[in-house]
C-alpha cells in the first residue's frame, strides 16, 4: 500500500515555482513568506512551552 504524505515546499522550493510577473504578486509572495515564518516561530514557541510544562510536571 503506497504512503502519501504532504509537504510544505520551503522558500527555494515556492522561489523555483512561482517567478513573479509584476511588482504587486512579489509582494503578494513576500506577505505570505513573512506569515509562514511566523507561523513557524509561533509553533516552534508552543512546542518549546509544553515541552518546558511537562518537564515541571
Amino acid at each position: 500500500m503506497a504512503n502519501i504524505t504532504e509537504t510544505i515546499p520551503n522558500d527555494t522550493e515556492i522561489e523555483a515555482m512561482v517567478t513573479p510577473k509584476n511588482k504587486r504578486s512579489a509582494e503578494i509572495i513576500e506577505r505570505k513568506r513573512q506569515v509562514k515564518r511566523r507561523l513557524d516561530d509561533y509553533l516552534e514557541q508552543a512546542e518549546l512551552r509544553r515541552n518546558l510544562d511537562d518537564e515541571l510536571f
